[in-house]
């Protein structure tokens, strides 16, 4: 049967694949979807086609340029059907998948048609009614091929295999003989001489300084990774870098896998394991440093990192808050003999920041207190406050009544578009006009209130976002009463004062305090 609207229809046509997936098979393949695909739209006499690919992207997550490209084409009204060869190349989430294809396609008044599950939102099809179902069985499926290749991982690393994309620094995979790591002439003496440089008796920090001075390129630029980099400290090693390759027991020929997992075949966000989850093999390659060196490093590591927690007073109240303003970094403190400063690390470290300056803290206390104290005083003139309060609320008002004035013109266009539907289809019932033209007109009336319903509802939304925005206002007005009664006497920085008025102060090259206050009036 002729499916309606067909030759004017704007084809969007969705091709996955991923291996991930357990896709294996030639009839997954993207050439095979292609041609099921175009022999569909063929038999059913549809004209314009978008196409869109994703190869190798996993099923369970929505973050794939090719769908994003049909997403977008989508909002730009290029496309009003979307074409797949089965439900499961939407993906393999079933609330996603389910919210794509029940919801959100749907809201656009977009056609939706799964080839082989015979799925047509247009139309009301068996397949339609078993949506959810098949939803459901892909993400079963896409577990189950989570849980087996999982397991194949493990198993793999626990015989010796090392499986990562790229070998530990000094290190390089064995191009013949798959898992195996052979030693990296280039990056192992870098290893070694850090290793000679700290026993000694270098710091961290200034063998870092003394290797990027050397423009010796740094792990990431060594693998070629994160090639397109455009970062000034891309290039530059640092003092945390050279601690990981003194801590790293695989230059003493451990292999030394399974140190982080995925929370779910759903999530990819990665988590660290405890020690004990560690596969831990020895003797598996070449070692690069000797057990004796290693020890000995790593004894004074602990020494160092033992003495300063010692020496470490406790933070400063305003510590976290202070950013550099030339490069956005945080503010380190250092401690002198007439008292504690601070500065850009980036500028002492790396020489990158235009930042040079040692800022007494005692100095930035007094600034902020200062600050706050004229901030306070300022709103506890309760007629600046109301004025101030007035301006926002009638800003946010008059955005609520241009959008209820849209409304309002929407729904008498869509009052409009419902009597046409109506007259045609008495008109059809009386035999005025054909039921073929009758179908035409209907379909496109039909696809027109779909928008308008959708614009109404975008507008709806923007309403309440700006009711929110007055509820806020209503709120951080009362707030401010409250905090400025409060501290109407402010001596002092306290923490209770920081809690409630401070989010960060960014100070620049010329000394210039930029402080940003939590409140919006």
């Amino acid at each position: 049967m002729l499916v309606l609207n067909n030759i004017n229809a704007k084809v969007g046509m969705y091709l996955r694949i991923s291996l991930e997936d357990g896709d294996k098979l030639e009839s997954n393949s993207i050439d095979n979807q292609r041609k099921i695909i175009y022999e569909y739209l063929k038999k059913n006499n549809f004209n314009v086609v978008k196409e869109f690919i994703d190869d190798g992207a996993t099923g369970t997550n929505f973050e794939r340029k090719g769908f994003k490209e049909l997403l977008q084409s989508i909002e730009n009204k290029e496309v009003n059907t979307v074409i797949t060869k089965d439900v499961s190349r939407i993906g393999r989430n079933y609330v996603k998948t389910g919210y794509y294809i029940e919801d959100y396609f749907l809201n656009r008044g977009v056609r939706y048609i799964s080839i082989l599950d015979e799925i047509d939102t247009y139309n009301d099809l068996i397949g339609n009614e078993l949506l959810p179902f098949r939803a459901i069985l892909n993400d079963m499926y896409s577990k189950d091929i989570s849980l087996k290749q999982k397991s194949s991982l493990i198993e793999r690393k626990k015989r010796g295999r090392y499986i990562a994309c790229y070998a530990p620094y000094g290190y390089k995979k064995n191009k013949k003989v798959v898992g195996k790591l052979d030693v990296d002439e280039v990056a192992s003496k870098v290893v070694k001489r850090i290793f000679k440089l700290f026993l000694s008796g270098q710091g961290t920090a200034n063998i870092a300084k003394i290797l990027t001075k050397e423009k010796i390129p740094t792990p990431a630029m060594h693998l070629n990774m994160n090639a397109d980099k455009e970062s000034k400290l891309y290039s530059v090693w640092k003092s945390a870098s050279v601690k990981r390759i003194l801590r790293n027991e695989t230059y003493l020929g451990y292999m030394i896998q399974n140190k982080e997992k995925t929370i779910s075949h759903k999530n990819p966000t990665r988590v660290y394991l405890k020690q004990e989850e560690y596969i831990k093999i020895p003797n598996h390659h070449i070692a690069i440093i000797s057990n004796e060196d290693f020890q000995k490093a790593n004894k004074i590591l602990d020494e160092k990192k033992k003495k300063y927690s010692y020496s470490r007073k406790e933070k400063n109240l305003l510590n976290d808050f202070l950013f550099c303003k030339e490069c956005g970094k945080r503010l380190y403190r250092t401690e002198k003999k007439n008292g504690e400063y601070y500065h850009c690390a980036t500028r002492t470290q790396y020489h990158l920041c235009d930042n040079n300056n040692y800022i007494p803290y005692k100095k930035i206390e007094n600034k902020v207190l200062e600050y706050l104290k004229k901030y306070i005083h300022q709103y506890s003139n309760k007629e600046l406050l109301v004025e101030n309060y007035k301006k926002e609320y009638k800003k946010y008002k008059t955005n609520i009544d241009g959008f209820n004035v849209e409304i309002a013109n929407l729904s008498k266009e869509l009052n409009k578009i419902n009597g046409k539907i109506d007259t045609i289809y008495n008109d059809k019932l009386n035999n005025i006009i054909p039921i073929e033209m009758y179908k035409k007109f209907s379909a496109s009336y039909k696809e027109k209130r779909v928008n308008i319903d959708n614009k109404i509802k975008k507008i709806n939304k923007l309403i309440d976002d700006e009711k929110k925005k007055i509820k806020d206002l209503n709120n951080e007005e009362k707030k401010i009463n409250n905090l400025v009664e409060k501290f109407c006497n402010l001596q002092s920085i306290n923490k209770d004062v920081l809690d409630e008025f401070l989010d960060k102060i960014y100070i620049d090259k010329n000394k210039n305090f930029y402080i940003n206050l939590k409140f919006k009036i």
